[in-house]
């Protein structure tokens, strides 16, 4: 992340408190001391894994938790899951070098306020964390996780968008009041015309081809 000099929240108003979960020590100190230097922002608190941050419960509340989603490639989903059990009352914002189709899956199915790529400044982090505060969901700048059309039928993207939110077939059949073959031939069919192997691949050729 490079640094820049702008303030993105308004130095009169209280510090927003962050912290780090995850990723190699030097990385998180480094990108510790580029937010420590923006006004408004403070880096509270830095920990190498979720089971780390639960031990430190007992100290002050962050108002944004940053999850370094590359560390935990491959099971990002479970690690999401195990950090909202710990009940925080904070933003989750994934930090990850490119937007893959697991961090599409999870943007689609967990609750998530924001997804910010490594290569993005400082400033530009500042920007999200802002703009996520006041409610609002971030996202990098050229992926959205629903695109608004599709070469899909009406029918086929609603499967798709209860396959997003982590339904299974059989909860899928009976969402629709159809039966389970019925939505297995759905998705064969979505696999088609989405050129995909599975559902994490048609999730994210959805966000893909919004992009183009």
């Amino acid at each position: 992340m490079a640094r820049t000099s702008a303030s993105r929240i308004d130095a009169g108003e209280p510090e927003t408190a962050l912290a780090l979960v995850g990723g190699p020590e030097l990385l998180r100190a480094a990108i510790g001391d580029l937010i420590d230097a923006q006004p408004g922002m403070r880096f509270a608190r830095s920990v190498s894994s979720i089971e780390a941050l639960a031990e430190r419960q007992h100290e002050p509340d962050c108002a944004v938790v940053l999850l370094d989603a590359d560390a935990y490639r491959g099971c990002c989903v479970l690690a999401i899951d195990r950090l909202l059990a710990l009940g925080l009352d904070c933003k989750l914002v994934l930090l990850c070098s490119e937007t893959t189709p697991e961090i599409v899956l999870c943007a689609g199915t967990r609750r998530i306020d924001g997804v910010v790529l490594k290569e993005s400044s400082v400033g530009e982090l500042c920007d999200a964390v802002a703009h996520i505060l006041t409610g609002h969901a971030v996202m990098p700048a050229r992926w959205r996780a629903v695109p608004e059309t599709v070469a899909l039928t009406p029918r086929q993207i609603e499967v798709l968008t209860l396959i997003a939110r982590g339904y299974s077939n059989d909860e899928i059949a009976e969402y629709l009041d159809v039966r389970p073959n019925t939505v297995k031939f759905h998705i064969s069919e979505i696999f088609r015309r989405l050129g995909v192997r599975n559902r994490i691949e048609a999730i994210a050729r959805l966000a893909e081809r919004h992009g183009e």
